[in-house]
């Protein structure tokens, strides 16, 4: 199971991956519902049914998403790092929100400081998507040239680049109506691109959200950040970060930022990362490698693997009860 043995940079994904029912399995496991239980106290008492029970629909909503997967992520690590002791890190990377656990893996934050930051992160951002004056939202624009299409959202002044995830994926952020108009331009004019909204509240890494970065720094004034063991590559530079005060004002300037997770990924293979890892109940930032680490003449960059564990990988070799 995974990468044992041999040193890996661990990934984690973002917001938008919340799906109900996401660690029903994880609460069964002894390691992981230790590090949960760590975690109610500051993500609150009724994290056990957000991860396990809550609909959909209530999901979706960002005070609940953000606590969700940030408590799916530390669940599913500590729980593969109590199966695999023996695995050795050579980096971290998150995508967008999931850098929080990329430093708790690297040993940059507690699991209880992590979660200080989660809530002040999920509730800041909550009020920023309940004060909007219309909806807001992300979409996936997904194109074999993305160059070409990028440009035409200067004819849509109130949407931004937000992510850009892989060569050939960005998103960006703004207005629905807005979305849904140069999705239609798109379809109209024939670009070759496909327009997809994704299930969150707001415009996340626009500076819709400016009005978080005060929340976020005084949360970070109240828990401790240390050097990482390991480089964690993020997305707010596109770069390896090991400062603790780079650390914190690179996660206040998350907020407003465009997430470069390409440059971050791209920079973790040029340090010398090889072995991707990343376990989840449905892993997906280890799914983009093939369209992150190409040359210019767009061949495979050679000796990098990714390896996905799933939720259920981890029971193996365990007796179930009822067995």
């Amino acid at each position: 199971m995974g990468v044992m043995g041999r040193a890996c940079c661990v990934m984690f994904a973002g917001q938008s991956v919340q799906e109900s029912g996401m660690c029903r399995r994880l609460w069964e496991l002894p390691a992981a519902r230790e590090v949960l239980e760590r975690l109610k106290p500051c993500l609150g008492g009724d994290l056990e049914h957000v991860t396990t029970e809550m609909p959909e629909a209530e999901l979706a909503l960002t005070f609940n998403t953000q606590r969700a997967i940030h408590a799916h992520h530390l669940g599913h690590w500590l729980a593969y790092r109590a199966r695999c002791p023996d695995v050795v890190l050579d980096g971290a990377i998150g995508h967008s929100m999931g850098v929080v656990a990329a430093l708790v893996a690297a040993g940059s934050l507690s699991v209880e400081d992590s979660g200080v930051f989660i809530r002040a992160r999920a509730r800041s951002f909550a009020d920023v998507c309940g004060r909007a004056a219309g909806p807001l939202g992300l979409a996936t624009v997904a194109s074999r040239d993305l160059a070409a299409v990028l440009p035409e959202l200067a004819a849509f002044p109130r949407l931004k680049l937000a992510l850009r995830n892989t060569l050939r994926r960005a998103v960006v952020g703004g207005p629905a109506a807005d979305l849904e108009a140069f999705g239609r331009k798109a379809a109209e004019q024939g670009w070759p691109v496909m327009v997809s909204p994704l299930k969150v509240e707001g415009p996340y890494h626009t500076e819709a959200f400016t009005p978080c970065r005060q929340a976020l720094a005084e949360a970070l004034a109240c828990v401790t950040v240390r050097p990482p063991e390991v480089p964690v590559f993020m997305g707010t530079s596109g770069k390896a970060e090991t400062d603790p005060e780079r650390i914190k004002a690179l996660l206040v300037d998350q907020v407003d930022s465009c997430e470069r997770h390409l440059d971050a990924v791209r920079a973790a293979y040029a340090h010398g990362c090889r072995e991707f890892l990343e376990v989840a109940h449905r892993p997906q930032p280890v799914t983009w490698l093939s369209d992150q680490l190409k040359g210019e003449d767009g061949a495979p960059l050679p000796g990098y693997t990714g390896t996905a564990v799933r939720t259920e990988e981890l029971f193996e070799g365990m007796v179930r009860p009822g067995a």
